[in-house]
């Protein structure tokens, strides 16, 4: 028996009418919209088969989350359409149970249910999110030991909490990811004809449809949107796994349209728990032939985890340069040219076409996310940091541990990394050469000959004026081949800087495994 759960807390189950003072046990839903493979919801009705609680499950809209600059319409839409699907399958399964959503604080909901429906254990997976979370996780954790409520975390993604190096890392998130999967069973909980906890929210607390963001910077795209959903999810893997769209994984992944359909498009679900990440190895080691494909997949897998491991053991990254050495290096501020770029509007065809499609649908893949990032910290000169939240804003898999750390990463302020400044047209090129991605996102591009599709502003003042346009109308943001060569310049010197590189050295002694820093000294 889990030595959370209490024997001596009997319960007699009677109606609902005739139950006073019963215990309450709760499943606190974070990023883990899912009812496959997950520890707490089982140890909830664990809980509640062994000591006869009362359960409920919720999922917070939060107002201080609804206000953060990285939330925005598409994730609180992917979150409720997941409620909405785990109902329904909860419904379909004969179960009076659902997942309440509330808009409300975490303190406020577990204070009311405290006082007006005895609280005794809460249920949740440990999260790697923002600051803001981690520290309402923190005063959640101090909330329940002034009030005896003992507060049950189960660890996922193989994220280890107080991790002080990466010694045999990889080894421990290979054995995580080979248990089996959590099996949810309700069966228990139907046959000791238990009740589930059915409160009388406080209506401001009441919803009926997805919440807004109640910041001014909300992105707004007609999509189409990857649906949220376990069962959504589920198909989405067996189409990438089984059914062979993995077997151009490798060969597309760096094509922004190509990469819409070989590539898993699993990342929301992962980022919002709406698939475990053991489902998803389990599913790939489970293919009796694998292909580069399928390794190459599976080194994500892994990579994915790495990251939000880094995130987890240095939460600070959110808001400051991973590598200190970095926060003397000039960076240029300016607001116009900020709005071009996250407007898609810089004159360099490839740069626009992949902040509109993003913008627009919440998908880009990793090159081109990459290749974004670069242009706004390398090209344009700016900080990572005036960047970081649109791009938030705009990923529908937006994952706080991988998004801050990747930031950082192409943006060449970590001292470990390879550094790497994208030349759009190049990249343009070597990924969109027949310039049918522009010509779909950029429409005023669809009648320019191929030749200057890339480079608009390299047509001849006749073909411009056939185009009905002249030099200032395609002239470009920037002189990328001018601003590449100040960033090379800049972050070189900085990069061989002493302090630069006794931060490298740091990083590498807490978040890569000793055995292969041989290969990336600083």
């Amino acid at each position: 028996m889990p030595k959370w759960i209490s024997p001596c807390r009997l319960s007699p189950i009677a109606s609902r009418a005739g139950r006073i003072n019963v215990p309450l046990s709760v499943v606190w839903f974070k990023r883990d919209l899912r009812t496959t493979d997950h520890a707490p919801l089982m140890n909830a009705i664990t809980q509640c088969v062994q000591n006869g609680d009362e359960l409920l499950l919720v999922y917070l809209f939060e107002p201080e989350m609804l206000a953060h600059p990285t939330t925005s319409s598409r994730h609180l839409c992917f979150q409720w359409q997941a409620i909405q699907g785990l109902n329904q399958r909860l419904v379909s399964q004969g179960l009076s149970l659902k997942i309440h959503p509330l808009q409300a604080s975490a303190a406020d909901v577990f204070k009311w249910l405290h006082s007006q429906h005895q609280l005794q254990f809460l249920f949740s997976h440990e999260e790697t999110g923002l600051r803001y979370t981690y520290e309402r996780d923190l005063n959640v954790k101090n909330w329940c030991a002034r009030n005896d409520v003992v507060w049950n975390e189960t660890p996922q993604l193989g994220v280890i909490r107080g991790l002080q190096n990466r010694k045999r890392w990889s080894y421990r998130w290979h054995a995580n990811m080979r248990k089996p999967p959590i099996k949810v069973d309700f069966n228990p909980w139907l046959k000791a004809g238990l009740l589930p906890c059915i409160p009388e929210w406080p209506s401001p607390w009441k919803m009926t449809a997805p919440p807004k963001p109640t910041h001014e910077h909300d992105v707004l795209g007609k999509g189409p949107f990857q649906m949220g959903g376990e069962e959504q999810a589920q198909q989405l893997l067996t189409s990438f796994i089984k059914d062979g769209r993995i077997e151009n994984y490798q060969k597309h992944i760096s094509k922004p349209e190509e990469s819409r359909q070989s590539c898993s498009r699993l990342s929301p679900y992962l980022a919002w728990g709406q698939l475990s990440m053991r489902q998803v190895f389990q599913a790939l080691e489970a293919c009796e032939s694998k292909t580069m494909a399928h390794r190459a997949f599976g080194s994500r897998l892994r990579w994915h985890c790495h990251f939000i491991q880094k995130f987890e053991s240095e939460h600070r990254i959110e808001t400051e340069n991973m590598n200190r050495g970095f926060d003397d290096m000039t960076v240029v501020t300016n607001g116009d040219n900020l709005l071009r770029w996250m407007n898609g509007d810089t004159g360099i065809p490839f740069i626009d076409a992949c902040m509109r499609c993003v913008r627009e649908t919440g998908y880009l893949n990793f090159r081109m996310r990459a290749m974004l990032v670069s242009f706004l910290t390398h090209h344009m000169g700016h900080s990572w940091k005036d960047g970081v939240n649109h791009l938030a804003r705009c990923f529908l898999d937006f994952e706080p541990g991988i998004h801050f750390c990747q930031f950082q990463m192409q943006a060449g302020v970590t001292g470990i990394n390879t550094l790497r400044i994208y030349n759009p047209v190049k990249q343009g090129l070597d990924h969109d050469p027949d310039g049918l991605f522009i010509r779909k996102w950029v429409p005023s591009l669809q009648e320019v000959p191929l030749a200057f599709v890339h480079e608009p502003w390299r047509m001849p003042p006749l073909e411009l004026a056939m185009q009905g346009g002249d030099t200032r109308s395609v002239a470009p943001m920037i002189d990328i081949k001018a601003t590449a060569r100040q960033a090379r310049s800049r972050l070189w010197t900085f990069k061989n800087h002493p302090a630069v590189r006794a931060e490298a050295q740091r990083i590498l002694n807490v978040h890569v495994d000793t055995r292969y820093q041989r290969r990336r000294r600083p």
